[in-house]
């Protein structure tokens, strides 16, 4: 037996077991499925809303909560100039402002993540869709150069 009839029986043997309502080859036959269509569901106004209030409230406060540290430090730093605690303020609040960077930093990245979440999922869904049909068989038989 050959390689091209061993393999059309054992393809064969699998279109009998398989379960029809488990097709992974094709696209649903009902509207509004398939890869990019309207069917992919997010939280799209929540997402909005958590971007909402990552512009209006989160960063504006994390910066003024930064600005009052920095103001407040610094004062502090000045009165205790001749002591020790000023360098122990001074290192304090150069550790400060590393954090709220990096808090500003992280808020920027969750933001940016929200807002392309729904492209995300339809250009994955759609890239996975391209991928299988590349490892697709043409439809009446082999063609091309690797034909025999």
């Amino acid at each position: 037996m050959s390689f091209d009839e061993e393999w059309a029986q054992v393809r064969e043997g699998a279109a009998a077991r398989q379960d029809p309502a488990m097709r992974l080859n094709s696209t649903p036959a009902s509207p509004g499925g398939g890869p990019g269509q309207p069917n992919l569901r997010t939280n799209d106004p929540g997402k909005a809303a958590a971007v909402k209030a990552l512009e209006t409230r989160l960063q504006p406060d994390t910066q003024k909560a930064g600005i009052v540290a920095d103001e407040s430090t610094g004062a502090a730093q000045t009165a205790f100039t001749a002591w020790a605690t000023s360098a122990g303020l001074k290192s304090a609040h150069e550790q400060w402002a590393r954090q709220v960077k990096s808090l500003q930093a992280r808020l920027d990245a969750d933001k940016s993540a929200l807002q392309g979440t729904r492209t995300g999922f339809t250009g994955f869904e759609t890239g996975l869709q391209h991928q299988w049909l590349l490892q697709q068989p043409p439809i009446g038989g082999a063609q091309g150069p690797y034909a025999k």
